[in-house]
């Protein structure tokens, strides 16, 4: 699937009536001003014609905002939607937000995509986080995207208090069930002057480290891929505004690259898995491949030397995306990417 393009705009805090215990959205997002008709007007022209494209207002709770100031940023949007300019907006929103009313309001004034703040479908992990919902209010909300023609994404959390790599994985399949077509993951991060970094200083709570938090969301990518989701983002915008903020977490500026270099890995590590390394043998992959199987600075391709030293890497044009396949003199093994994710799915279940 090529990837979409998006003109986001920002309205960090409008609107949402909860402050959850890890929420700096003027950090995350970068920005502390919202955006006028004005400026919307100036992108949009400035933005190249693309009928599949959609701007976004992410940041705050778009539905929780007055109706009237809803409709000043969809207006704003709706004489380049009319002239074919782009095909749509998209708005981020919280679930217990949005109903049919609202669904069918949005659908009228050229909204397209969905996007809710799930963040968890566990009700510990969404009280102890304070998002002021139960999952069934999130689970509703989901339905409701998709019920009215609307193409829902859902965006998870993992390493909030009480969360675990088995409810973070489990929410993917969840949101599969539910009708979701995109996925957004981000590591919780501890930001400064939030309850979470209170919470820390006190020892009372303890952020994912950074590979707890790669291998976590290893899984749920892996849980995506298998059930068809299209995961448009992992881990936060890298930004001076939220290293300016980070106090404790998992943050890399490349987190989303590291997550797809170990679900490449794993891939790896079960193909090799009956494979006796003290015979030569070669792994193809496909060109496009390469980054992964290399990984960050080489440090995947370190790993691989060390642990198949008798093993030839090799690219392989003819193999396609994801595909993977190993030859040790006449035994031949074959890897797909989505077959291979469906059984490790399988296998978990």
């Amino acid at each position: 699937m090529a990837k979409q393009r998006i003109l986001p705009f920002f309205i960090p805090m409008e609107g949402c009536p909860y402050h959850c215990v890890y929420c700096d959205q003027v950090a995350i997002s970068g920005h502390v001003a919202s955006p006028s008709a004005e400026e919307i007007t100036v992108a949009l022209a400035a933005f190249p014609t693309d009928p599949q494209a959609e701007i976004a207002f992410y940041g705050g709770s778009f539905t929780c905002l007055p109706r009237s100031r809803q409709l000043y940023y969809l207006q704003a949007a709706a004489p380049a939607i009319a002239a074919g300019r782009i095909g749509g907006i998209r708005i981020s929103t919280r679930p217990d937000a949005v109903d049919a009313a609202t669904c069918s309001f949005l659908q009228e004034a050229g909204v397209t995509t969905v996007e809710l703040g799930v963040q968890s479908f566990n009700s510990k992990v969404l009280a102890a986080a304070g998002r002021g919902y139960q999952p069934q209010t999130a689970e509703k909300a989901c339905l409701t995207v998709r019920e009215a023609g609307l193409r829902l994404g859902v965006q998870l959390m993992t390493g909030l208090p009480e969360d675990t790599p088995r409810l973070a994985r489990e929410a993917v399949l969840r949101s599969a069930e539910l009708g979701a077509e995109l996925l957004r993951i981000y590591p919780t991060l501890v930001l400064a002057d939030t309850a979470l970094a209170a919470w820390y200083q006190q020892g009372d709570y303890m952020p994912q480290s950074l590979a707890e938090a790669v291998s976590c969301c290893r899984d749920m990518a892996i849980a995506a891929r298998a059930k068809g989701l299209t995961i448009i983002r992992m881990g936060i915008n890298p930004s001076a505004d939220v290293e300016s903020a980070l106090v404790a977490g998992p943050y890399h500026p490349a987190f989303g690259g590291l997550v797809l270099e170990a679900v490449k890995k794993a891939q790896i590590i079960d193909l090799l898995a009956d494979y006796d390394t003290a015979k030569a043998a070669t792994l193809y992959f496909p060109p496009v491949d390469l980054p992964l199987i290399w990984g960050h600075k080489r440090a995947s391709l370190q790993q691989l030397t060390a642990a198949y030293p008798l093993l030839t890497l090799q690219s392989d044009t003819l193999l396609p995306r994801g595909s993977l396949r190993w030859v040790c003199g006449e035994e031949s093994r074959l890897s797909q990417e989505t077959y291979w994710c469906q059984k490790t799915v399988s296998a978990w279940q």
